[in-house]
């Protein structure tokens, strides 16, 4: 796997002409958050000896990876990197950065389990868009095998705070495939100012 973080250069200079053309009629704030992710996956699957192509999206708006890979892209403010993967080595990879602040008041309720609202409560020195996070970087990494759209409240999150992971379990009554014969890997990290979660799927 291959990690990407963006450089200043990134945010303004053009990607490829096909790319460009996905955003010629988006905000400049929306431009530059589009040409750093794609710069950040294009060093990434360098890395891993992918050919050089456009990475365009799907009709869901989703990254479009060359044949054979898989990657996932997230960006915050002026934060953004790229992680990507062989096919030959993952089954789903999902990443998620956001800022070390606190949720909007209320917002919980539609993010949290009952469970994992006592958690929060218990941890205040952890980050308070924790399970957010976990569940937005394990929705990255499960959709594309889903191919559905799956809710906060369709899994149930649990954090080890000393190994600095998380797994998750189908909440009761759910009723998606979840491919629960993969091994499922869940890690998070803290930074000075940003929480970044990473999930992925292995066969074994």
């Amino acid at each position: 796997m291959a990690l990407v973080t963006a450089t200043p250069e990134m945010w303004k200079t053009p990607v490829l002409p096909a790319e460009e053309a996905l955003i010629s009629q988006a905000l400049e704030r929306r431009q530059a958050e589009f040409r750093a992710g794609r710069y950040c996956a294009h060093r990434a699957l360098q890395r891993l000896g992918a050919p050089h192509q456009a990475i365009l999206r799907d009709d869901k708006r989703a990254p479009i990876w060359p044949a054979g890979y898989l990657g996932s892209i997230s960006h915050c403010g002026g934060y953004c990197l790229a992680a990507c993967a062989s096919e030959s080595l993952l089954m789903g990879l999902g990443v998620d950065v956001e800022p070390l602040a606190p949720l909007k008041p209320g917002v919980e309720r539609y993010i949290h389990s009952a469970a994992e609202s006592l958690f929060m409560s218990a941890h205040p020195e952890l980050p308070a868009r924790l399970i957010f996070s976990i569940k937005e970087s394990l929705y990255k990494c499960l959709y594309p095998l889903l191919r559905c759209y799956f809710g906060f409240h369709a899994v149930e999150i649990e954090v080890d705070r000393e190994g600095r992971s998380f797994s998750y379990r189908p909440s009761a009554g759910s009723n998606l495939p979840f491919p629960l014969e993969l091994r499922f890997h869940g890690r998070y990290l803290i930074t000075d100012g940003h929480l970044l979660t990473s999930a992925w799927l292995t066969a074994g």
